[in-house]
């Protein structure tokens, strides 16, 4: 199967930056019509300025999707101003990065909030819309923009992990219960992400790990991803070698991949100890 969304509503969270930012510039050289979410009004309305200068439709809901009142208007208004919704893309989140151990209760409310809970509620309230879009004649989408964290643990990375297997599974559960609908439950699972502002993205960043957030995947990388899962239809996607190899090594080579968890951390361990002895 083969997607074209030349003039099809598509909704975007997480817009204003990152993953979302960058996926909607493409779709919108694509021909659709744009919908773009997240809380930054201000970011939201340079991008769209920024969309229409090239001849693109899109239109701006700033929302905190948080909270259920919020993504109550985002629906409604969407619907309002296009009269549909032919695909659903979840893309914002957060992270924390940082040992269990030094967390707190707070963090891991705020995280499954926003990673978790916010897009599976904005999806139940989008259903009915996408529904009729099948009823009119065309195969809508829900695309989840998750993590490889959703399909293998990663120290010092709990909450997200927690947040995205949650996430990965309702995607799961989705793709059946959705066939009756008509609607196409797709998933996508970066790796790292290189972020156009990590300390925004990150609630903390002391993990006790060695990651290469500098040399971590582009977002426009993954937005191409993205916008090809949509496309083809593709029922999961590991976008970026590195998430790809721990895709595939988890389910050929689980205990591999445990190690390999295992040996960044006894690693960064030993740095830690000899820079405290020098």
């Amino acid at each position: 199967m083969r997607r074209d969304v030349r003039g099809r509503v598509v909704l975007v969270t997480g817009a204003s930056r990152g993953i979302g930012k960058r996926l909607a510039g493409k779709l919108a050289r694509l021909g659709a019509k744009l919908a773009l979410t997240a809380r930054s009004a201000d970011d939201l309305a340079k991008l769209a300025a920024e969309l229409r200068a090239a001849g693109a439709e899109a239109e701006t809901f700033p929302a905190d999707l948080t909270s259920a009142a919020d993504r109550q208007r985002l629906v409604d208004a969407v619907a309002a101003r296009f009269g549909a919704l032919d695909v659903l893309v979840n893309c914002a989140g957060v992270c924390s990065f940082g040992e269990f151990g030094t967390s707190s209760e707070d963090i891991a409310r705020k995280v499954l909030e926003v990673n978790f809970f916010a897009p599976t509620e904005l999806t139940r309230l989008c259903v009915p819309l996408l529904t009729a879009s099948y009823e009119a004649g065309w195969r809508p989408a829900v695309v989840n923009v998750a993590s490889i964290c959703g399909r293998s643990g990663i120290p010092s990375m709990s909450e997200h992990c927690a947040s995205k297997h949650a996430f990965v599974a309702m995607t799961e559960a989705f793709r059946g219960e959705f066939q009756r609908f008509g609607i196409d439950a797709l998933l996508v699972l970066p790796g790292l992400v290189r972020s156009d502002d990590l300390n925004r993205h990150l609630l903390r960043n002391e993990g006790k790990i060695y990651l290469d957030f500098e040399g971590a995947q582009p977002s426009d990388e993954v937005a191409d991803g993205v916008l090809k899962t949509l496309l083809r239809n593709r029922t999961e996607a590991a976008v970026g070698f590195v998430s790809w190899w721990v895709w595939f090594g988890k389910r050929a080579f689980p205990r591999v991949v445990r190690f390999v968890m295992q040996r960044k951390v006894w690693r960064f361990a030993r740095r830690e100890r000899k820079a405290g002895a020098t």
